[in-house]
């Protein structure tokens, strides 16, 4: 919503954060209305307690009037304060047609002139003194501390270029998401962290680690980052550059279509679901040991993709292993302090779904409702098995991992449909420094597992797909086809990671590992779905049953 009265002050542009009428009309009115519109402000459906101008940091630009950094503190009614970043600048009258309606965030005049001030990401001038500072490695003063332009190496040949004489061509990518992207030259991304965090954000370290020091082939190179540094206090992640790859789209979609086809095959065929053959679930399987029938059903091409991505998933997680003197990436073995920490958080997620699910009991049918009945019923055991959680028994080691892995964050490349890892941002939910905690690399998988499983479903939900079958019958269908696919993705994951000492134990422990990893994805993914669309409940509800019944 667009604030359409200006706002008025005698103050020039150099002085205008020094009004305190301004300021006040702005945290109470202006920047609440602008942010409740904004994909990235997370407090979105919250009521805000409080909302501060935490920093002001003039921003020079090649401009009569520069930028200012503002740092936003949201405080919400329930809940912790939350910090985000705002660039703004003014933009004349004369020239405030040309502004995108998502960049004003209210007209103004500033000292008898009238203009917009807008979110200076949308102004071509502001992008471009980013990419130049980024280009030639500047320390930029702001307030008390610097802006630190960290150059990675794939920038390293364009650095040669006069910066004065530099025109790139840059543009916002148009995509809803939580932070905000620009496009240079349709070569590099430069990722703006809207949310700011009193640490280092993990998506910027681990891309570093993996390109610029791991060598890791498969996740876009490291270009260069953004840090706010301020003498006796802590850095933080503002942005990250990274190049651009080639893509076919992420593999979310690349793996319904797979899926559907899979389905249309039952109906052509008028396959009989019971005589499809039932792998196993977690038991690894090469495509050879699978019988002929459900190869055919599944695709021999399609189960080849499933094994080159487990192959990338490996690698990712052999090279996040492979620096033993970093302390932020050696490997570690599990401990005491890893397993209380990770028993109580996972104790205070299951407790809240369980009121969840006590809550929407009348809100679910058919096989949803009953195992949502079995969810509680069989709350003392789920309860049971996160405790029995015990370091003692496991050998393997915990590294840095994606920490939220699907397969909407993994793109498909050409020419022969490779995939290419991205966004290490981690799960949205967690607190930055438990984002950061070391686990096993098996987490990664279950996460990955998920995916797939949400895939069959997504598919046979889809009104557009008109089955003939019913739907327990597809529902059957597709659980053939998931402990088929993972089973073929997990042996050559363990082959995989075997070969290179990705040390992720024997047979019993990571069946162990992954069953547990499993449980605490699917508890998790149970909030989202009765919070947001309660007919896709029964997606986790499936993904716990299984467990349990095992």
């Amino acid at each position: 919503m667009i604030i359409t009265s200006p706002v008025t002050t005698d103050n020039s542009w150099d002085t205008i954060f020094d009004d305190p009428s301004i300021v006040n009309h702005l945290t109470e009115a202006v920047f609440p209305a602008y942010l409740q519109e904004r994909r990235w402000f997370a407090a979105k459906t919250s009521v805000l307690k409080q909302l501060v101008l935490d920093k002001v940091l003039p921003f020079p630009l090649p401009t009569p009037k520069g930028a200012y950094l503002l740092v936003i503190e949201v405080v919400p009614e329930t809940g912790l304060a939350q910090q985000y970043f705002l660039p703004v600048a003014f933009v004349p009258k004369q020239t405030d047609t040309e502004q995108e309606p998502e960049s004003v965030i209210t007209p103004v005049i500033v000292n008898g002139e009238s203009g917009l001030l807008v979110d200076a990401l949308y102004t071509d001038v502001f992008r471009q003194q980013l990419f130049r500072y980024l280009l030639h490695n500047a320390s930029v003063e702001v307030g008390s501390g610097f802006l630190h332009f960290l150059r990675g190496s794939v920038l390293k040949e364009m650095a040669l270029v006069n910066a004065d004489e530099l025109n790139i061509n840059s543009r916002l990518l148009g995509v809803d998401q939580s932070n905000t992207s620009i496009v240079y030259d349709e070569r590099f991304f430069l990722k703006i962290y809207r949310r700011l965090f009193r640490d280092p954000n993990p998506d910027s370290e681990i891309t570093y680690f993996l390109t610029e020091r791991a060598g890791f082939k498969h996740s876009p190179r490291f270009a260069g980052s953004i840090t706010w540094k301020r003498k006796g206090s802590y850095d933080v992640s503002v942005g990250l550059m990274q190049e651009r790859i080639e893509n076919r789209g992420d593999a979310w979609p690349f793996m319904l279509q797979h899926i559907l086809r899979y389905f249309k095959r039952i109906e052509d065929k008028q396959t009989d679901v019971e005589t499809i053959e039932q792998v196993k679930l977690l038991r690894p399987r090469r495509i050879n040991q699978l019988s002929e029938s459900l190869v055919n059903l599944i695709g021999f091409d399609v189960l080849q993709s499933v094994q080159q991505l487990a192959l990338r998933t490996a690698q990712m997680h052999i090279a996040l292993s492979s620096d033993v003197q970093d302390a932020r990436f050696a490997p570690q073995y599990f401990n005491s302090d890893y397993t209380v920490w990770l028993k109580n958080r996972l104790l205070y997620q299951f407790d809240s779904r369980c009121g969840l699910v006590e809550n929407n009991l009348g809100r679910l049918s058919g096989l949803a409702l009953d195992y949502a009945r079995e969810f509680l019923q069989r709350k003392a055991d789920m309860i049971n098995r996160i405790l029995n959680f015990d370091d003692q028994k496991l050998t393997s080691r915990r590294i840095r991992v994606h920490g939220d892995y699907h397969l909407g964050q993994v793109l498909v490349t050409p020419p022969n449909d490779d995939f290419c890892i991205l966004d290490f941002e981690g799960e949205p939910e967690n607190a930055i420094h438990d984002r950061k905690v070391k686990q096993s690399p098996l987490k990664d998988v279950a996460g990955m597992f998920r995916s797939f499983h949400y895939a069959i479903y997504a598919t046979i939900f889809n009104e557009q797909n008109e089955f003939t079958y019913p739907r327990r019958q597809l529902f059957a269908a597709g659980e053939k086809y998931y402990a088929a696919v993972v089973a073929v993705f997990l042996q050559k994951y363990i082959k995989t990671a075997q070969k290179y000492r990705l040390d992720i134990g024997y047979l019993p422990e990571i069946k162990y590992l992954l069953e547990y990893s499993l449980l605490e994805k699917a508890v998790y993914e149970l909030g989202y779905e009765l919070n947001s669309r309660p007919t896709w409940a029964i997606i986790p509800l499936q993904g716990v049953m299984q467990l349990l019944r095992v």
